[in-house]
């Protein structure tokens, strides 16, 4: 084998091996996606709980970090809606449905085991718009449903 011959082959074993150990450290690197145990079981709990029915407007579930907040808004049609929620965790939520400062929210709390709903009526304009914030320490699972019960 001729020298250039063999440098040549030199280099390409190199570059695999280099391609070979980009590949598993990509691999390895890559962040876990699956849900923790405990946040599945409590998406699973919820959804068994507030189960998407054909007549719901919006319905979603949520998983919210420690001190968090997500915001949620729809176009509805005017008229009174029947809202639950109920949370999977320790501590609580705030649920605000107006964009207003001073509203101070209801507070859902949260439960590791048999976690309760909480439903009240809202009357919408045209608009559904919700800010929950987390009041609590670890990550929390969160589902709420809209359903519309009647006109104005």
């Amino acid at each position: 084998m001729t020298r250039e011959r063999a440098q040549g082959v030199t280099l390409y074993a190199l570059a695999l091996l280099l391609a070979l150990a980009g590949g598993f450290w990509f691999v390895g690197a890559a962040p876990d996606t699956a849900e923790a145990d405990g946040i599945a079981a409590g998406r699973r709990t919820l959804e068994a709980l507030l189960p998407d029915v054909p007549v719901q407007t919006e319905a979603e579930t949520l998983v919210l970090d420690a001190g968090g907040h997500e915001e949620r808004n729809a176009a509805v049609r005017s008229g009174s809606y029947a809202i639950a929620l109920a949370c999977v965790g320790e501590g609580q939520l705030r649920v605000r449905l107006s964009t207003t400062s001073d509203d101070s929210g209801r507070a859902v709390r949260c439960a590791r085991e048999q976690p309760q709903t909480v439903e009240f009526t809202v009357a919408l304009a045209e608009a559904f718009y919700m800010v929950v914030s987390a009041e609590t320490r670890e990550p929390s699972v969160f589902r709420w449903r809209l359903i519309r019960s009647g006109s104005y």
